[in-house]
């Protein structure tokens, strides 16, 4: 039986814009946007994520109340409690965004980006991070189902027992427990309750 499963944030919990895209929006940086995004290594990645929690710092959240949520994504998430599962946010998105939408969904735990504790999850971060989280619950990895989206999220998808791919396009290389292209997260649940760990 699964015990655990980790969501991505941005376009899986959450649909359309990033939290940071909404964000940068909403205050008025949103020219920095396209030099951010441009970012490579994952120095680059955590020069321009620090520059961004500069501007973020001491605002408000509430234009993230903008963002869609994915379709399902309440009620998948208390299937899964009531299914006695854990969940938890792995994203590379701000730590204060992903807290926003875990206290939306209920979801129990949040692995993410605090620039002003100089930690930064990166997509090869994703699973050491996970896997962390997962032993100190006592939780084996063979117990363990990821969700996510894009290709930033495979390295986290690899790793686990079982693995939904919610995207579009799978990746090249790439082949998950189940492609569910755009699927409702309630529909995601179901087929981790009641299919993938019971084929193991």
């Amino acid at each position: 039986m699964t015990r655990l499963v980790a969501f991505d944030l941005d376009g899986t919990l959450t649909r359309g814009r990033t939290c940071l895209e909404t964000a940068a929006e909403a205050f008025g940086f949103a020219d920095r946007m396209p030099g951010w995004q441009r970012s490579r290594t994952e120095r680059e990645i955590a020069a321009a994520r620090v520059e961004a929690w500069h501007h973020l710092r001491g605002r408000n959240l509430t234009p993230l109340s903008e963002i869609p949520l994915a379709p399902g994504a309440a009620e998948g998430i208390a299937a899964l409690r009531a299914a006695g599962i854990r969940t938890v946010i792995v994203s590379l998105a701000f730590a204060a965004h992903a807290e926003y939408f875990a206290r939306q969904l209920g979801v129990d735990a949040v692995i993410a980006t605090e620039p002003d504790r100089d930690r930064h999850v990166f997509s090869s971060t994703k699973p050491t991070l996970l896997l962390e989280h997962a032993r100190s619950l006592g939780i084996p990895l063979e117990r363990i189902a990821a969700v996510g989206d894009s290709p930033g999220d495979v390295p986290m998808l690899r790793a686990c027992a079982a693995s939904c791919y919610v995207g579009a396009d799978v990746p090249e290389g790439f082949l998950p427990s189940r492609h569910l292209p755009g699927a409702a997260i309630d529909e995601v649940a179901r087929v981790i309750c009641e299919e993938l760990f019971q084929e193991r």
